[in-house]
C-alpha cells in the first residue's frame, strides 16, 4: 500500500493526475463529510436512513442473533444506531475508519448509548492488503454494514474484488449495502456541488492535507470544484481544476500543473439493481432482499453468500 506521500507524488507527476478519495478523510474531511450529509441536495443519507427507519424490524431479522457487526468506512457510526437496539443480543460492534482519532472520539458517545455491545473502534484502511486489526472468528454471525454508497466510490472490477474480500478476509456471512441508484442528471450534479460550496471545501481538503501533511506550498484558491456526471460510466466525477499555470512544491519536489489541467479526486458510480445484482453475483453473493425508497433514489440490499 502507497503512502499518502508516494500517492500524491506519483499522481502530480503523470499527465492524467488522479488521487485516491480516501485521503479526503483526515479529522477536518470526515467533519466536513458530516457537513455535507445535512445538506438539502444531498439526498443519500437522509434517503438511507429513512429505508432503515422504515425497515429496522426486517433488516434486524435478517442478521439474526450475536452479530459481530464490522462497519468498514464507519464515518460518523450513525447509521448503524437506526437498527442496533432492534437486534437480539448482538455480540460486538466493530467501526472502521481511516481516521483514527475521528473514529475514537465519535465511538465514545456510542458506547453510552449502548453499554450492552462491545464497541471496539479501530483504524483501518479497508482499500489496503494490510492484516486486520482484530481477530475474526469464522464460526460467529459476521455481518458487513456498507452504507452510504462507498461501493460506488470503486471502479466495478474494483467492487467486485472488494466485496469478494469481505467474503475471503472479513469472514462476512452476510452484507447489509447501500447503494445509489442511477437517476436524473440535475439532481445527482447539485448533490455533488452545493449551493453553499461545502463539497467543494471538502473536495480541497485533500490539497490542504498536502500543504499540512506534506509540506505544499498550494494555494487552494487556484483551483477549482468541478462535478461531472459521465454517461457512459453512470457515475458522478470530482475534479479540481486549475485556473492557471502553477506550481506545486512539495518536500523540495516540484510539480507543474498547467492551467485547466485537473486533478481526479473521486468517482460515485450509480447503479440500477439489476447492475448491482451482477457484481454481487460475480463476487459470490446472492441478493435476497432489496428496500427503495418511494421516489427510486436510493436502495439498500441484503446479501448472503451464494450456494
Amino acid at each position: 500500500m502507497k503512502s499518502f506521500s508516494e500517492e500524491v507524488s506519483l499522481a502530480l507527476s503523470r499527465r492524467n493526475k488522479r488521487l485516491s478519495s480516501k485521503w479526503f478523510y483526515d479529522f477536518k474531511g470526515s467533519k466536513l463529510f458530516e457537513k455535507i450529509t445535512k445538506l438539502k441536495e444531498y439526498y443519500p443519507t437522509r434517503t438511507e436512513k429513512k429505508i432503515l427507519k422504515e425497515n429496522r424490524i426486517e433488516i434486524a431479522n435478517k442478521i439474526g442473533k450475536h452479530a459481530v457487526l464490522i462497519e468498514p468506512g464507519a464515518g460518523d457510526i450513525k447509521k448503524i444506531a437506526i437498527f442496533l437496539s432492534s437486534l437480539d443480543s448482538p455480540k460486538k460492534y466493530v467501526p472502521l475508519d481511516i481516521s483514527e482519532d475521528y473514529m475514537t472520539k465519535i465511538s465514545k458517545g456510542f458506547k453510552k448509548k449502548f453499554p450492552k455491545v462491545a464497541i471496539t473502534p479501530k483504524g483501518y484502511d479497508f482499500s489496503s492488503n494490510t492484516k486486520l486489526p482484530f481477530k475474526v472468528n469464522s464460526s460467529e454471525n459476521i455481518i458487513i454494514f456498507f452504507p452510504g454508497s462507498t461501493i460506488g466510490n470503486f471502479e466495478k472490477n474494483e467492487a467486485v474484488k472488494f466485496l469478494k474480500m469481505l467474503r475471503l478476509k472479513f469472514k462476512a456471512k452476510k452484507i447489509i449495502i447501500g447503494v445509489d441508484l442511477v437517476k436524473d442528471i440535475p439532481t445527482l450534479i447539485s448533490a455533488y456541488d452545493d449551493k453553499k460550496g461545502v463539497t467543494a471545501e471538502f473536495n480541497k481538503n485533500i490539497l490542504q492535507r498536502i500543504n499540512n501533511e506534506l509540506g505544499g506550498d498550494i494555494n487552494l484558491s487556484l483551483y477549482e470544484h468541478l462535478a461531472i456526471y459521465n454517461k457512459k460510466k453512470q457515475r458522478i466525477e470530482m475534479r479540481l481544476k486549475s485556473k492557471k499555470n502553477n506550481n506545486i512544491k512539495i518536500n523540495g519536489s516540484k510539480y507543474f500543473i498547467k492551467k485547466n489541467e485537473e486533478i481526479h479526486t473521486e468517482n460515485s458510480h450509480k447503479y440500477t439493481i439489476k447492475s448491482f445484482k451482477n457484481i454481487a453475483n460475480e463476487a459470490g453473493w446472492k441478493i435476497k432482499k432489496t428496500w427503495i425508497d418511494d421516489k427510486n433514489l436510493f436502495s439498500i440490499h441484503f446479501l448472503d453468500l451464494a450456494l
